[in-house]
């Protein structure tokens, strides 16, 4: 009597959702990257406030010297980290904007379904009403000639 809903699309609608989750993915692992390396900037900022804190009252300017060395040398891999921060947000941002122009692709394949679907729940609704008009129709025809 009623046949199944197909969507003939629906290849395309699942290698969309594929895509939208490699985003995902894709986006979560920028994501990590860049917190691993606001870490790495965090413990490096500390390393450096440890070296000023470290409250000394009489120091040999040798160990002053090494001591301006190795906060420069913070400095510069505080600098380096601060770049390669950019550069992941950047990705990361990019990634962004592939997930959002792959869900929307998505979006617009379900939306299209959810119509068929609809326009398909009308088709079986008059076509069932129909044959409930008919069974009714048939079954009063039979009672008048059975009287």
């Amino acid at each position: 009597m009623s046949k199944k809903f197909n969507f003939k699309l629906e290849p395309v609608l699942k290698f969309r959702t594929e895509k939208v989750n490699r985003a995902k993915d894709s986006l979560s692992q920028a994501m990590r990257l860049r917190l691993d390396k606001e870490k790495q900037i965090q413990n490096t900022l500390d390393l450096k406030k440890e070296m000023f804190g470290d409250g000394k009252k009489s120091v040999k300017a040798s160990d002053l010297h090494a001591v301006k060395s190795y906060i420069d040398n913070l400095d510069n891999e505080i600098s380096k980290l601060e770049n390669e921060k950019l550069q992941i947000l950047e990705i990361e941002n990019l990634r962004r904007q592939k997930l959002t122009v792959a869900m929307k692709d998505e979006k617009v394949l379900e939306k299209l379904k959810e119509k068929k679907l609809d326009i398909y729940n009308e088709e079986q609704k008059k076509e069932d009403t129909k044959f409930l008009d008919e069974i009714s129709i048939n079954g009063i025809n039979k009672g008048k000639s059975i009287n």
